[in-house]
C-alpha cells in the first residue's frame, strides 16, 4: 500500500470507533425512549455480536479469493450508513429488528479486513499495528464522554443522528484508503479453510480468545450498574472509565516493544493471568483504589491481548488467508465470546451476585491462560 495507506487506516479506525463510543452507551436509551421491554433492548444488544460471530469469516474469505479488499471495506461502510439511516423511520419492535439485523451484517466485515490491511503495513516496515489501532480507542472515548451531554440536552434521538453523521464520515474515510493491486489469491475452498482452523495449535488459539473475551460479560453489561449500586456518582463512574481507555491508549503505543521483548503467546499468557486478578479485585471489592487498579489492568486484559492477538493472527494464518484469518479471529472473540459472555451474565444476574459473577470471570480467564499455553505447546510440538 502507498504510504497515505497508515493515516487513511489510522483515519479509518478512528470513525468506525467514534461510531461505538455513541451507539454502545446511548443507543440503548433511544430504545428504551420508545417504549421496548428490557428483553426487547436486550435482543437488539445481541444483533452486533451476533451478526460479528456469523458475518466476518464469509466476507474475509472473498476477500482473499478475490483480492479486492478495499471495494469490499467501502461496501460494507456505505451500505450499513444507508441502512442505519432507516432507524429515524421506524417505531415499532419487528422493523428495528430488521433494521439494525441488515445493518450490523452489513457493517460486521470491514473492520477485519481494516485489520488484515494494517499488520500487512506494520510488517512492511510502516507504523506499528497499535499506533493505528490507537485512534480507534482515542474516538471511543471522546465520543462516550462527549455525547452524554448533547443527549442531556437534546434528548436520545440526538444520540442517533450522530452515529448517523459519524457512519457518513467512516464510509468517506474507507473511500480513502488506497487501492491495492489485485491479487487474487487461489487458496482455500472452506473446507480447507475449515480444516486449518481444526488444527489443534489454532482451535487452541482461538478457544483462549473466546475465553478471554467471555471473561468480559460481567465487566461490559453490569460494571457501571454495579459501581452505582455501590454508591458511585455517575462522574464517578466516568472517570473510571475514562482510567481503563486512558491506560488501554497508553499500552497500544507500547505494544511494539512489549511484542518484540516477549512474543506474542506469552503476552496474551500474562495478559489472561492479569485479567484473572482484575476480576478478583471486581469480586472482592468496590473501593476506589481497588476500582482504580481494576481499570488500569485494562491495559493488560484487553489492549495487550488483543494486539498480542491480532500479531499472531497475522502470522499464524499466513499471507493467503490474511483477511480470513482476521475474519475468524474477529468472529471467535468479538462474536462468540461476546456473546457467551453477555448472555451468561444476563441470565445469572438475577440469581447471583456480582461478586460470584465477577470470581466466574476470573475463572474463565485461567481457563484462557491455559489455552493460550496449551496453544503455545502445540506449536512447539508442530515445529512452528
Amino acid at each position: 500500500m502507498p504510504r497515505v495507506a497508515p493515516l487513511t487506516l489510522s483515519l479509518f479506525y478512528l470513525t468506525s470507533f467514534a461510531v461505538l463510543g455513541v451507539y454502545l452507551p446511548y443507543f440503548n436509551l433511544y430504545l428504551e425512549s420508545l417504549g421496548f421491554s428490557g428483553l426487547q433492548i436486550g435482543i437488539l444488544t445481541l444483533l452486533l455480536p451476533l451478526a460479528s460471530a456469523v458475518v466476518p469469516t464469509p466476507g474475509g474469505v472473498l476477500a482473499d479469493r478475490l483480492g479486492r479488499r478495499r471495494e469490499l471495506i467501502v461496501s460494507s461502510s456505505l451500505l450499513a450508513l444507508v441502512t442505519f439511516y432507516l432507524v429515524l423511520g421506524v417505531r415499532t419492535f419487528g422493523a428495528t429488528v430488521a433494521v439494525i439485523a441488515v445493518f450490523a451484517t452489513l457493517r460486521a466485515p470491514a473492520l477485519p479486513l481494516v485489520e488484515a490491511s494494517a499488520m500487512e503495513i506494520s510488517e512492511a516496515g510502516g507504523p506499528h499495528y497499535g499506533r493505528m489501532r490507537v485512534w480507534g480507542s482515542l474516538a471511543f472515548i471522546v465520543m462516550a464522554l462527549g455525547t452524554g451531554p448533547l443527549v442531556g440536552l437534546r434528548g436520545e434521538r440526538a444520540a442517533v443522528h450522530l452515529v448517523i453523521l459519524l457512519l457518513a464520515l467512516n464510509a468517506l474515510s474507507s473511500l480513502l484508503i488506497p487501492r491495492e493491486k489485485i491479487v487474487a489469491m487461489a487458496p482455500a475452498a472452506p473446507s480447507t479453510l475449515g480444516r486449518f482452523v481444526r488444527q489443534p495449535r489454532v482451535m487452541l488459539f482461538l478457544l483462549a480468545c473466546i475465553a478471554s473475551q467471555a471473561s468480559h460479560g460481567p465487566y461490559y453489561v453490569f460494571y457501571s450498574i454495579h459501581l452505582e449500586k455501590s454508591g458511585y456518582r455517575p462522574q464517578a463512574i466516568g472517570l473510571l472509565w475514562g482510567v481503563a481507555v486512558g491506560c488501554e491508549i497508553v499500552a497500544m503505543l507500547s505494544m511494539p516493544r512489549i511484542l518484540k521483548r516477549l512474543g506474542t503467546l506469552p503476552t496474551m499468557g500474562a495478559s489472561v493471568l492479569l485479567a484473572s486478578v482484575r476480576w478478583w479485585i471486581c469480586a472482592v471489592s468496590t473501593a476506589p483504589f481497588a476500582m482504580i487498579l481494576a481499570q488500569a489492568l485494562h491495559a493488560a486484559t484487553y489492549a495487550a491481548f488483543h494486539v498480542a492477538a491480532v500479531t499472531h493472527t497475522h502470522h499464524l494464518f499466513g499471507r493467503e488467508r490474511r483477511s480470513s484469518g482476521q475474519a475468524v479471529y474477529g468472529s471467535a472473540t468479538y462474536g462468540i465470546g461476546n456473546i457467551i459472555g453477555m448472555f451468561l451474565s444476563g441470565m445469572l444476574y438475577d440469581r447471583t451476585t456480582m461478586a460470584n459473577l465477577f470470581a466466574g470471570a476470573s475463572a474463565a480467564a485461567l481457563v484462557s491462560g491455559f489455552m493460550v499455553v496449551a496453544a503455545a505447546r502445540s506449536e512447539a510440538a508442530s515445529g512452528i
